[in-house]
């Protein structure tokens, strides 16, 4: 049976109940533009009925059981997975159209490529009949040194470009790491509140927006399971274990939590990296962290695909031998089969079986049959201290230099520009070098054979003075040398010599290496390249004219040279002309690719938000009715009692007994 005053218990409880839902409105209201927070309900359930013999059941009131935020794991998880897409794409656009604006034309404002290019061939062709006018040769020579300067300029932005992106990898790194710390430290919070039976809905909205950031660096995958009591499994003790994977790695595990790491590379993975590039991983395994993995996406990743990407061109081959002996590898089945397309350093790393050994030099030889068809072989020499023995029973398998990464960055534009280069100077050089001779006889007709001796005080090769039949000659008549060298880290001028015009040819065997004493055209690169020093101050040393020539202004090397800017293919089976075409063609398809994938990806993360949003926003206009409802609520709650109160005031003072 209840209790005479069992209604005013009735009444206290809805008051508790309705005055719960009013404050939780108003926290509502009040952060309704606190970012993360989502909406907050206060669920209410009946409290247990008493049971009365006479008429069944009598109601007890209400109970404001918990107060729970409105959230969906489901979008969520989805928000966080497409937040990384859209992470990876906007970070790739930003870094591309830096790249686009380095190869911006613009004659009026700031010439590029296609207008100096333009002018140094206009500037030839002037000197068609006018071999010998010292101005117009001038002319000539300022304008190729300006192609040089632009060349070199590039080589600049692009490792300006790539240091940014080497020092935004370890401030991405170190954003993962405080991420990682700040949600295991939240972690302990929650659960420390809700072992007790409470809910931490606000310190949960903070972890759920560190991870909406967490996730536009890196992907993540979330995990979270209740803690069982060990003495009896179905017993839940009120915590909860919440885990953070990277990759499948875990990055927070409960209360603790895991750290990557940056350090420095030992060794250039591309033949232009700047030194000591960024690698990732694990603090507490030392196991590497694969950012440029298929399954990776977010800031990170794009970051490190514009920093390192190759386009997939990195050197590749077939381990055929091993030369312990002699501490050498032979490679076999080269993806990289001319001196032109070499990208990988001097010295640096080679691959096999997915461990690395260290090289110190390499050599590339071509060989051609009977029927002329070509074999490429290269010959890696180790490095002293490398343990030959473990690459024993690996013939046959791949290897590589660095990894092969599916992007187009700034190693991928290095390397089309040392390609275009080193094809465009050896034509021009070899013009104004052997003139329209295979450089094999000298003018006597007696077979040239070095090309540079060595000087026995510095130990720098010395050109030997060679007249080349047919060869090409300055205005006083004199053999002509390399008109584009490369300069050398002493100071000392590239010219190439132990590049032959005949090199490749049918018949001969071939070797380029990448220590070559006496210089060759894997040794130029857009960074070194200049106009030999004598031709830039004596407009008189310049070939115009073969030695056969009676007569300076017979310029018969001229027509030879105008071929180069369009009709001799110089790079990618077309003109010189063309290089800007293709560069600016592979960035606007890289740069419109970002920016639609990153729209797309935008579009896909507005509808998730929306239906995310639905649920978790502070919508204030609901909230004003609720509050309108939850007060009107609470005053028929207070009627109660003073309805009660009235009663028990007759029963009690105006009863007579």
């Amino acid at each position: 049976m209840s209790s005479t005053f069992f209604g005013l218990n009735i009444g206290w409880s809805a008051l508790n109940a309705f005055s719960a839902s009013i404050n939780t409105t108003a926290n509502n209201v009040s952060n309704a533009n606190t970012p993360g927070y989502s909406k907050q309900v206060v669920n209410l359930v009946a409290k247990a009925s008493l049971r009365n013999y006479t008429y069944g059941t009598l109601g007890s009131g209400v109970d404001a059981d918990s107060i729970v935020q409105m959230r969906n794991t489901y979008y969520d998880v989805k928000y966080w997975t497409n937040n990384s897409n859209i992470g990876q794409y906007e970070k790739k656009g930003y870094y591309m159209s830096q790249i686009e604006n380095l190869y911006r034309d613009d004659d009026q404002k700031l010439a590029g490529f296609s207008t100096l290019y333009s002018k140094m061939f206009n500037s030839m062709d002037s000197l068609k009949g006018n071999a010998g006018d010292l101005y117009i040769r001038t002319q000539f020579i300022n304008n190729a040194g300006s192609l040089t300067e632009y060349f070199n300029n590039m080589y600049h932005n692009l490792s300006t470009i790539q240091a940014d992106c080497n020092q935004e990898v370890s401030a991405l790194v170190t954003q993962i790491n405080s991420f990682a710390q700040k949600i295991s430290i939240i972690n302990e919070k929650i659960n420390t509140i809700e072992i007790q039976g409470r809910r931490a809905n606000e310190l949960r909205d903070q972890r759920a927006y560190l991870l909406d950031q967490l996730s536009a660096i890196v992907p993540v995958e979330i995990e979270e399971t209740e803690v069982m009591n060990s003495n009896d499994p179905d017993s839940y003790v009120g915590g909860t274990r919440f885990r953070v994977r990277v990759e499948g790695q875990l990055l927070v595990d409960g209360f603790e939590y895991n750290t990557l790491e940056c350090y420095a590379r030992e060794e250039k993975v591309n033949q232009n990296d700047l030194d000591g590039l960024y690698d990732i991983r694990w603090s507490h395994t030392k196991n590497e962290f694969n950012a440029n993995s298929d399954t990776m996406s977010g800031e990170l990743k794009a970051v490190l695909n514009i920093r390192d990407g190759n386009n997939k061109e990195n050197f590749q081959g077939t381990l055929s031998k091993v030369d312990i002996a002699a501490s050498e590898i032979h490679i076999s089945n080269p993806n990289i089969t001319s001196v032109e397309a070499m990208n990988m350093p001097a010295s640096g790393q080679i691959i096999i079986a997915n461990r690395a050994y260290s090289y110190s030099s390499f050599e590339m030889t071509v060989t051609y049959d009977k029927d002329n068809k070509p074999n490429y072989e290269y010959v890696f020499k180790m490095k002293e201290g490398t343990d030959m023995s473990s690459m024993a029973g690996k013939s046959g398998r791949e290897v590589s230099v660095g990894r092969a990464i599916d992007s187009r960055g700034v190693p991928y534009y290095m390397s089309q520009m040392n390609e275009f280069l080193r094809s465009f100077c050896r034509k021009f050089n070899d013009l104004q070098i052997y003139g329209n001779g295979d450089g094999t006889l000298d003018v006597d007709g007696n077979p040239v054979g070095e090309r540079y001796e060595i000087d026995p005080v510095t130990g720098l090769a010395k050109p030997k003075e060679i007249n080349y039949q047919y060869g090409g000659v300055d205005t006083a008549g004199n053999q002509m040398g390399a008109f584009f060298v490369a300069l050398n880290t002493d100071g000392s001028e590239n010219t190439f010599l132990d590049t032959k015009k005949s090199d490749g040819e049918e018949g001969k065997r071939v070797t380029y290496r990448s220590d070559a004493v006496g210089g060759n055209y894997y040794q130029l690169t857009a960074g070194n390249l200049r106009v030999n020093d004598k031709s830039m101050h004596d407009s008189n040393y310049l070939a115009t004219s073969r030695r056969t020539d009676t007569h300076e202004s017979d310029a018969s090397l001229v027509d030879e040279v105008l071929e180069l800017e369009s009709k001799a293919v110089i790079y990618r089976g077309s003109g010189g002309d063309q290089f800007l075409h293709y560069i600016i063609s592979d960035i606007s398809i890289d740069a419109n690719e970002a920016d639609i994938l990153a729209q797309n990806y935008s579009d896909i993360g507005t509808t998730i938000d929306t239906y995310r949003m639905s649920i978790s926003s502070v919508d204030e206009d609901e909230e004003g009715m609720d509050l309108v409802k939850f007060n009107n609520a609470y005053n028929m709650a207070s009627k109660i009692i003073s309805t009660l109160n009235q009663m028990y005031d007759r029963l009690i003072t105006q009863t007579g007994v």
